[in-house]
């Protein structure tokens, strides 16, 4: 300890400073309290200079300086008691001068143990800051932030500002009610009771929520917390941001979801081929019957059609590679297409569907693809709107080097929070009838045919637009 606290060892050279201080303290103490003798206000206190000086030598060179000038004092003192009683006998001349060492010698430990003290105290007030700063970095590279509750005081106390965790300060999140603020307004009531429960049981507790960032950005927390062993009526906890983990794990699920969907389309795909080809066999041979009415086999050419379609779908949803590209297609006629499909479902809901063609846009991508974006769209614009009043539009259109189709719909639109997991997997708003692959499998169509999907703005009395680009075929301009 005495080497943390700066006194010299007796290995290392004195310096000029330690050697400086102990000849001050060698003869100062005397001169001045020889010089205390011929002031008049000094007389009858002639040791308080010198007392002074001692105190002031111990605090600046410590306690050996002290006792040196404690040592000239008493010489000092044993002249001055010679001088005052010239027949005083000189061994009491050297017992006054002892004690008058001694009171020094006292002064100087006291202030000795004084400086020790401050010492100790600024040592002990540096290493509480070290590792304060220690503990700062590693919740800053963790992304977390300790915490303490005073139950008695019902105070909350922060250990840090709180940006890496909750993305604001937590300089008003002092009480339990106003920290809950900061839980996503959707978790409150769980981690209320959660926390409630954890109280009465006094047992420790970990819980999982969310939180909404002044940006915009939804991020998962983790709060763990127990009783203190060291202070009572007080809990201590850590609230860590996991969001990371929690991306982790989610992705994992989707994946693993994702497999399984692989696995089982492939299972249908095998048992689907051999029914459609009957049914494709059987439509052929009503179409050559010469009976036949018009109006029937107009029917009977669409469901040819269809199951055309929905065959080479089911060849190619096992490997869930694009489908080969043809001679370029006309994407007003694939919109049409899909429009008449879901005119008789508009209309059992008393709403409008209709293609706008803006002008003319053809694509190189494959037909197939387009036609399985549409219907993908198309079927979440028809849940959306609402009977009697929705209004479906497929706009068809090029732009610089891209065809473009947009569908919008006077649906409620989409919400806030919902916009960040719009194109994930397995992600729905529809608990009833929803999966939650629909547009994610338009979007990764999209991308297969080397174009993108994506929510545009949109102007009244349309709530929501979804805007696909796709390639442009390099005989935009001509029809085949």
């Amino acid at each position: 300890m005495s080497s943390r606290l700066g006194l010299i060892s007796s290995g290392k050279v004195p310096s000029l400073r330690t050697v400086g201080g102990l000849i001050a303290a060698l003869f100062l103490p005397f001169l001045l309290t020889r010089v205390s003798l011929h002031i008049e206000v000094l007389k009858h206190v002639p040791f308080a200079l010198a007392l002074l000086f001692v105190g002031a030598m111990t605090l600046w060179q410590r306690l050996p300086a002290g006792i040196v000038a404690s040592l000239s004092m008493a010489f000092g003192a044993w002249r001055k008691f010679l001088e005052i009683d010239q027949g005083e006998h000189p061994v009491r001349a050297v017992l006054r001068a002892t004690v008058t060492f001694g009171v020094g010698y006292l002064f100087a430990a006291g202030w000795e143990w004084q400086r020790r003290n401050r010492d100790c105290l600024a040592f002990a007030l540096s290493e509480l800051n070290a590792r304060r700063e220690v503990l700062t970095e590693a919740q800053k590279a963790s992304k977390a932030v300790a915490w303490s509750y005073d139950l008695l005081t019902g105070r909350m106390t922060w250990e840090e500002d709180g940006l890496d965790v909750f993305g604001r300060p937590l300089l008003d999140a002092s009480t339990p009610a106003t920290s809950l603020e900061l839980v996503y307004e959707d978790d409150r009531t769980r981690v209320t009771q959660m926390y409630q429960e954890a109280l009465a049981k006094n047992a420790p507790f970990e819980i999982e929520f969310r939180c909404l960032w002044p940006n915009g950005e939804m991020h998962w927390l983790e709060a763990r917390g127990k009783p203190s062993t060291a202070r009572p009526h007080t809990w201590i906890g850590i609230t860590s941001n996991v969001d990371t983990r929690k991306r982790s794990e989610q992705a994992l699920i989707r994946s693993e979801k994702l497999a399984a969907i692989g696995r089982l389309s492939s299972t249908i795909a095998h048992e689907l081929n051999n029914p459609l080809a009957a049914l494709t066999n059987l439509i052929y041979l009503a179409l050559s019957d010469p009976a036949l009415s018009e109006e029937s086999r107009e029917y009977l050419v669409i469901a040819h059609t269809q199951i055309r379609r929905l065959s080479t779908v089911a060849r190619h949803l096992p490997t869930q590679r694009a489908f080969p590209q043809g001679s370029p297609a006309d994407l007003h006629e694939i919109a049409m297409e899909a429009v008449d499909l879901f005119a008789a479902r508009c209309a059992s809901k008393g709403c409008q569907i209709r293609a706008i063609e803006k002008s003319p846009a053809r694509t190189s991508a494959s037909k197939e693809d387009v036609t399985q974006i549409l219907i993908n769209l198309l079927n979440n614009s028809c849940d959306a709107v609402a009977e009697g009043m929705g209004e479906i539009v497929v706009e068809v259109f090029s732009q610089g080097e891209v065809a473009c189709i947009r569908i919008l719909d006077n649906g409620p639109g989409i919400p806030a929070e919902v916009l960040s997991h719009l194109f994930e997997p397995f992600f729905t708003t529809k608990t009833d009838i929803g999966t939650g692959v629909g547009l994610w499998m338009a979007r990764e169509l999209a991308i297969r045919c080397g174009g993108r999907l994506i929510l545009s703005d949109y102007a009244a009395p349309f709530a929501t637009a979804f805007h696909l680009e796709l390639p442009l075929a390099q005989n935009n301009g001509t029809h085949s």
